[in-house]
């Protein structure tokens, strides 16, 4: 096939990729002319075939095949600007500009092929009507006595399931049912109420760069281009329950993060296991506590039910001494991880039409003030 033909066929995939795109984005406004948005359907309807068929695919293999594809991919960047590079100053041989001309066309073929996942696996997904916290609640605005009733039931109960939660002499919880089947069964029975959680469930993946993963604060991570949920497997073991069923929501066409906490709250809360239970209320208590105290005024917030020295601890991220292997081990110091990282996502979720970027995160007490519209208040 002739240079041609090969620019044809890429410009022709690109254009292609680009409409999809553009509809997407276009979307919720084409709903009020047609009614439906063709979004909602396709992750309803047609994105579940990806995940039981590709997605299942990926789930024969033990380890994370996205993170082996980013390796890959690092390597091919840098390879392909060093090669571009060299032709510059390479004496220009008939051999040498037919490998590079043959191999930039099969880089450009991957770059569109990788486009067009990330659109059906991720970015038609961010168009997609949003839930809601609580569809029969009235519209209403929260404001900080629903905040502060909010806040206090949550710590209450954490308070209370962490007296109850077994430990080591450390004060470490101690946990040994898997928790692989126990995410698989909770997001099934929540999708009684939310039915895009129905069907296969593929294992989430512990990451061979949890190191990495823990300095830049990051908890789990979907591949889209691999149908994957992975999660960080240098965590302290409260957060498990609910980053499985976080990764496993995307995994289902809930991309936004506020509602893939939510869903891992209600999944994790909804649990016959009082341990996955805890993790639950804990996911939250971060947001919930971080919103009300930035609403008051100090001695207002002290004045309200304090989080146990138990939940506290529980609250860890990492446990102190993977942090320092992870510390020591490191050519790179964390703090410089950490604001890559968090400019990356930034990014990434702005690009997507998430304006507010890693705030998206922080969204998900909307969700719960709307949950216990009726419950609390």
């Amino acid at each position: 096939m002739n240079s041609r033909k090969h620019f044809k066929i890429l410009g022709i995939s690109i254009i292609v990729i680009a409409i999809v795109n553009i509809l997407a984005w276009a979307a919720p406004s084409l709903q009020h002319v047609t009614g439906i948005n063709w979004c909602d359907f396709y992750a309803d309807k047609i994105f579940p075939v990806w995940l039981n068929t590709f997605g299942r695919f990926m789930d024969i293999f033990s380890f994370s095949v996205g993170e082996i594809l980013v390796t890959i991919a690092v390597l091919l960047v840098l390879f392909s600007i060093i090669f571009a590079v060299s032709l510059c100053f390479l004496r220009k041989r008939k051999a040498v500009l037919k490998f590079a001309k043959r191999y930039y066309i099969v880089l450009a073929y991957i770059v569109v092929i990788v486009c067009a996942i990330m659109t059906l696996n991720c970015s038609m997904l961010y168009h997609t009507i949003p839930i809601d916290g609580n569809p029969m609640a009235e519209a209403r605005t929260y404001g900080i006595e629903e905040l502060r009733t909010l806040r206090n039931y949550i710590v209450e109960t954490c308070n209370e399931y962490s007296l109850t939660m077994p430990r080591d002499e450390n004060g470490y919880i101690m946990y040994d049912k898997d928790m692989q089947a126990q995410a698989k069964r909770d997001m099934t029975r929540l999708s009684e109420d939310y039915p895009r959680l129905k069907g296969y469930y593929p294992d989430v993946k512990k990451m061979m760069y949890s190191d990495l993963m823990t300095q830049s604060y990051i908890y789990g991570y979907y591949f889209p281009f691999s149908m994957e949920a992975n999660y960080n497997g240098n965590m302290y073991i409260t957060n498990v329950p609910t980053t499985f069923c976080h990764e496993l929501s995307h995994i289902k066409g809930y991309i936004y993060e506020d509602e893939a906490n939510f869903i891992a709250f209600l999944a994790c809360t909804g649990s016959e296991d009082a341990f996955v239970q805890y993790s639950g209320y804990l996911s939250v208590l971060y947001y919930v506590d971080k919103a009300y105290k930035e609403s008051v005024s100090e001695e207002e917030y002290k004045s309200q039910i304090a989080k146990s020295d138990y939940v506290k601890w529980d609250e860890q991220f990492v446990p102190y001494d993977t942090w320092q292997r992870v510390e020591k081990k490191s050519p790179v110091v964390t703090e410089k991880v950490s604001k890559a990282s968090e400019n990356f996502t930034n990014a990434s979720l702005k690009a997507n039409g998430v304006k507010d970027g890693m705030i998206a995160y922080e969204r998900v007490v909307d969700l719960l003030l709307q949950y216990y519209d009726g419950k609390l208040y």
